[in-house]
């Protein structure tokens, strides 16, 4: 059973919050779907079977069946593609060093089921099939936006997979980003620190805040920043979060005033027009360093990326 503990103080239905939930997540599934699992059973409170409509309250458990999520993988299959959607900077028998450009989703989802990264690897490397827990996120143990470019590391077997896996919950490995964020930063240095969860208003968006009640699922994130450069309007920055949460650099930056220029989803109002001037947002993930099961210690370098979008 996967388990979803309510932590907000106000009162919300248990079918639109499982939907907005599950859509934040690339799910793709309608609200129509999860009231039908709830009926079922399939979705109980705190082990008991309710109605759609019950008002969760705040530590209620949600508990879904594994025949709900494994619904969600079913409807996707990956076929090999050979069209190479990437760049590859190292190799080695466990694992790959890859450079992906923006405008390339990292694996499929019902909303976009064609043309990923995941598909391209698959083609090149039909190794990594059956690497993982997800079989549509194929020896991916990281993930970047569909519009942010860079480094990624991808795991040619399971021994691997497991070893990336605990890397990263450890906070082993090593990242870091460049970006151009707008406007001029009074510290050439600084670190961010807030909760940050889903937004309660979209379920599309993460939202930051340093009162966690307000957010959904909410973590606590921190990420350092370091002014390189400045371009009259814009500044680019050497980034380097210190946590792991879904679009955790854009919100942050966003959240003290600088979001990042071409970045449509994170952006106030002052910078929306020129935002549209972008194809991407500008962010590349530039660096990645780690020490492997083998002893070595790796890193693995991109600060030539196409910065103008």
């Amino acid at each position: 059973m996967q388990k979803i503990t309510y932590n907000q103080k106000s009162k919300r239905r248990l079918d639109k919050f499982v939907t907005n939930y599950f859509q934040a997540r690339d799910a793709g599934r309608s609200r129509r779907f999860f009231q039908n699992e709830i009926k079922a059973g399939n979705i109980l409170i705190n082990n008991e079977k309710v109605k759609p409509d019950y008002q969760l309250k705040e530590n209620d458990e949600i508990a879904l069946r594994p025949e709900v999520i494994a619904q969600e993988v079913k409807e996707i299959e990956i076929k090999p593609e050979k069209e190479k959607r990437f760049e590859l900077i190292f190799e080695h028998e466990d694992f790959l060093a890859i450079k992906k450009p923006a405008g390339i989703s990292v694996h499929p989802c019902p909303q976009e089921r064609f043309g990923t990264l995941a598909e391209s690897l698959l083609y090149y490397y039909p190794e990594i099939k059956d690497v993982g827990e997800n079989p549509w996120r194929p020896g991916i143990v990281h993930r970047l936006d569909k519009e942010t470019s860079g480094i990624l590391i991808i795991a040619r077997n399971q021994e691997a997979f497991q070893y990336f896996k605990n890397l990263f919950q450890k906070r082993e490995i090593d990242k870091t980003y460049q970006a151009i964020a707008w406007g001029k930063f009074k510290k050439t240095n600084g670190r961010i620190e807030s909760f940050i969860g889903k937004s309660p208003k979209d379920p599309t968006k993460q939202a930051t805040s340093r009162t966690p009640e307000k957010l959904v699922n909410h973590k606590e994130a921190a990420t350092e920043y370091k002014v390189l450069e400045e371009y009259g309007d814009s500044s680019l920055l050497e980034v380097t979060p210190k946590t792991g949460r879904k679009h955790q650099i854009r919100v942050h930056l966003h959240s003290i005033g600088h979001p990042i220029v071409g970045d449509k989803k994170y952006s106030n109002k002052m910078v929306q027009d020129d935002n549209q001037k972008y194809s991407r947002h500008l962010l590349h993930a530039c660096r990645i360093k780690f020490k492997y099961a083998d002893g070595k210690e790796y890193e693995f370098k991109d600060e030539k990326w196409k910065m103008e979008g």
